[in-house]
């Protein structure tokens, strides 16, 4: 069962009440096919960087970092890493949204969990923060089974609505975390820019990772209606009587500069942002996550390493 269900259809996989049991069966298939494959580029057992040195295991050199930085550095890999990361859940009204068999909310609930579960696989310190106008709940880094069991209790409690705040949530974020975290915000991004993206710079200031994990309905991305209808904003209430055909060029105009505008500003600031619709398996968003957990321990740990700059030269 574990083998094959990570990669169905989302709808499928919202059918299972138990999100600790989903998560497990998701995260269990998806490793599972991670060391299968001999292409992944992330693999769940790497830790960090080390200088290659003369009685080092040379099949472990990593030519693609040689490239970059003419040294000779050695993948490590180890059960125990100790990262600090903390997972952010926009519970807003617009997040309740479903063109098909799954609303964004609910995917990026899944998502979350399997997030989580991948993270104490891994003994990663795990925290959680859910909003919407204001912060619901807040769980500090931890990397027990206990804390992540109380983070599955939270997250099968929690139901969209309301306005959102995500410049607030990440303001008060900011204010609890240490320094040297990583942080992934899992949100439809579907709110005024300007102030998230300050509090997002802000973090990456403190030197923390920062990853943005967009979840949008297909026909968000497309406006594929036909009929007239009366639109209704899922957080402000306020309705517009429209005919598709005559705004739907304006509206995938105005929602392209919108999100494109994010995308500049998290690639100057150095956050990684990845948009995936409800109608795709979680394969891929847990692949961005890993690659970029994977990428911010090789980062923490040559800050750590002051010795590495030293490294052998071929």
């Amino acid at each position: 069962m574990a083998s094959y269900l990570h990669f169905i259809d989302p709808a499928e996989l919202a059918r299972i009440a138990d999100l600790a049991l989903l998560a497990r069966t998701v995260v269990d298939g998806f490793l599972a096919g991670i060391h299968r494959s001999p292409h992944s580029g992330a693999s769940i057992e790497f830790a960090q960087y080390r200088p290659y040195t003369q009685d080092g295991d040379s099949r472990r050199i990593d030519w693609k970092l040689y490239a970059r930085a003419d040294r000779l550095y050695v993948k490590q890999y180890q059960e125990e890493t100790n990262m600090r990361c903390t997972l952010l859940l926009d519970c807003s009204a617009s997040m309740d949204y479903a063109s098909g068999g799954v609303t964004k909310f609910h995917y990026a609930r899944m998502l979350t969990a399997c997030l989580a579960m991948i993270l104490h696989r891994q003994r990663d310190a795990v925290g959680f923060l859910a909003y919407h106008r204001e912060v619901l709940c807040y769980l500090p880094p931890r990397s027990d089974a206990r804390h992540l069991q109380r983070l599955f209790v939270e997250l099968e409690t929690l139901q969209p609505a309301g306005p959102t705040d995500t410049a607030g949530a990440l303001r008060q974020l900011g204010e609890f975390l240490q320094p040297r975290g990583l942080v992934a915000l899992v949100s439809d991004l579907l709110h005024p820019a300007d102030q998230m993206i300050d509090h997002l710079k802000s973090l990456r200031a403190r030197r923390h990772d920062v990853m943005v994990l967009q979840v949008a309905d297909p026909a968000e991305q497309t406006f594929p209606f036909e009929k007239t209808a009366t639109f209704v904003d899922a957080e402000s209430g306020s309705e517009r009587f429209t005919v598709p055909a005559q705004v739907r060029e304006e509206y995938l105009e105005n929602r392209r500069a919108h999100f494109d505008r994010i995308r500049r500003e998290c690639v100057s600031a150095e956050i990684d942002l990845e948009e995936f619709a409800t109608s795709e398996p979680l394969d891929r968003a847990l692949h961005f996550f890993l690659h970029r957990r994977n990428h911010s321990l090789l980062t923490s740990s040559l800050r750590r390493r002051p010795a590495a700059a030293t490294g052998g030269r071929r």
